[in-house]
């Protein structure tokens, strides 16, 4: 959905996206892509990104000018994969989300790990690993050669201050990293091959006895909720002094 008014997106597996509006039947906007795509609006409404797995790039369109060229492509390019094979297993986006202060861009994998992305320039900033891809069915199933989305594409998100990434995993629990102090590249030349920087959780969280395939916020409650084969609700911590709890609760307010 546009958070700035009635109009929503979506990528098909007849690799298009179609921009819709809630008082029409029929889409406005329609664009030709060679695979299926992965979209997500940002958080003024005027920018949109498009993610390609067939060429593993990231197309930033000017809503009001979508019929044009993308007006800046990034590369997905994870050097560090090239340690673990050659040549290195492809990254297979299932997710895309900007950060509520649009400079950043959360894309989930369906593999054991997430990246943050610079969404001005296109450098890539960090990967979050420690958790588990969700494009196995189980843990006891051996990784294919060819990655593939699994039932991934919801498990990973912004908290909505956007200093923290939360994300389901295969193995139930639900991981927390801190994304408060990534580095910063501005008005550096993007370097593909320059490593990320490795995030590790800060917290895991004992979740669903199945995979925790779903994770979301609502920021007016300060309350997340997860589901895998059955939906928890998450409520914050109010364990300590009520004085200090009160005072955080009316700062959200």
């Amino acid at each position: 959905m546009s958070p700035v008014d009635d109009g929503f997106m979506s990528g098909s597996f007849d690799k298009t996206v179609r921009l819709w509006d809630l008082r029409s039947p029929t889409c406005r906007g329609l664009l030709n892509l060679p695979a299926p795509p992965v979209v997500a609006y940002d958080a003024s409404g005027l920018v949109f990104a498009v993610g390609v797995n067939q060429y593993s790039r990231i197309l930033l369109y000017d809503q009001a000018n979508f019929d044009k060229a993308p007006f800046l492509t990034i590369a997905l390019e994870d050097s560090t994969l090239s340690r673990v094979t050659y040549p290195p297993r492809a990254i297979y986006m299932t997710s895309l989300a900007f950060s509520s202060n649009g400079k950043y861009i959360l894309v989930g994998c369906s593999g054991n790990a997430h990246y943050v992305m610079d969404a001005f320039e296109g450098h890539l900033l960090a990967k979050l690993e420690g958790h588990t891809g969700l494009e196995r069915r189980r843990l006891d199933v051996p990784i294919s050669i060819e990655p593939a989305r699994g039932c991934s594409g919801e498990e990973v998100s912004w908290t909505p201050d956007s200093k923290f990434v939360v994300s389901g995993s295969l193995d139930g629990k639900i991981y927390v990293w801190d994304a408060q102090n990534l580095p910063v590249k501005k008005d550096q030349p993007v370097d593909t091959k320059a490593p990320p920087v490795s995030l590790s959780p800060i917290a895991v969280l004992d979740g669903h006895p199945g995979p925790s395939r779903c994770v979301k916020f609502n920021p007016r409650f300060a309350m997340m909720c997860s589901a895998g084969a059955e939906l928890a609700f998450w409520l914050p911590d109010q364990s300590g002094d009520p004085e200090e709890v009160a005072k955080e609760l009316l700062k959200k307010k």
